[in-house]
């Protein structure tokens, strides 16, 4: 055949896509496997249990909370990237649950991810303000970041929830302290001191810097 009578051949139309019907859903077959997956886990048998946990999510691949337990069978494997997949995809699935935002960003955290955790726990903390340890994990990772005043305010937050936590009035002094407003932070470590009066630590930074200041008065924030 020439080129010409190859021009005048009728161009073949193309062929409609193959429409490929979803996966069914199998309610049953998935918890099965999703139930054997977190036996064999907490045997440490953790292949095994990762080759159930992939049966239970390809019976059942919008149950955010099958991703989410793959994804920590990944990251405990040290498959960080495929952990990472997974947890993103709980988030996805789930996107009004503060559970999947928040550990998330703790496993961000822990890829040195810091903004995108950051990211991450300001959605949790929304989604949850009830929660005052969102906010003081929020608060760290803002401390991590340099982020004083983003810091200072998520653990304002996690206080005002747990005004009995030495620990949150301690380290909001610290933040305090590096933001220069000692006053504020005197205020807090005296909390923390009255909280835990056998902390020896609390009461040391309370007499240094009332030694440096003897007339310090508390501050109202």
């Amino acid at each position: 055949m020439n080129l010409q009578e190859t021009l005048e051949q009728p161009i073949p139309k193309p062929k409609p896509p193959v429409q490929r019907k979803p996966p069914k859903v199998n309610p049953a077959r998935s918890a099965s496997y999703f139930n054997r997956a977190e036996y064999y886990r907490k045997l440490g048998r953790l292949h095994t249990a990762l080759t159930k946990y992939l049966m239970s999510v390809e019976a059942d691949p919008e149950n955010a909370h099958y991703h989410y337990r793959l994804g920590e069978c990944y990251a405990a494997l040290g498959l960080t990237a495929y952990a990472t997949l997974e947890l993103e995809k709980a988030r996805s699935l789930a996107p009004e649950n503060q559970f999947y935002h928040f550990w998330l960003g703790d496993f961000y955290s822990r890829l040195g991810r810091l903004h995108e955790a950051i990211e991450a726990l300001q959605h949790a903390v929304f989604l949850a303000p009830e929660n005052a340890y969102y906010s003081m994990r929020l608060a760290i990772l803002c401390l991590q970041g340099n982020r004083l005043q983003d810091s200072a305010e998520a653990l304002r937050h996690a206080v005002t929830l747990r005004p009995d936590s030495a620990s949150y009035h301690s380290l909001l002094g610290d933040i305090y302290i590096r933001l220069g407003y000692e006053r504020q932070a005197l205020n807090h470590y005296r909390s923390a001191g009255s909280l835990s009066p056998y902390d020896s630590a609390f009461v040391e930074r309370v007499r240094r810097m009332t030694a440096i200041d003897p007339f310090a008065e508390s501050f109202d924030e």
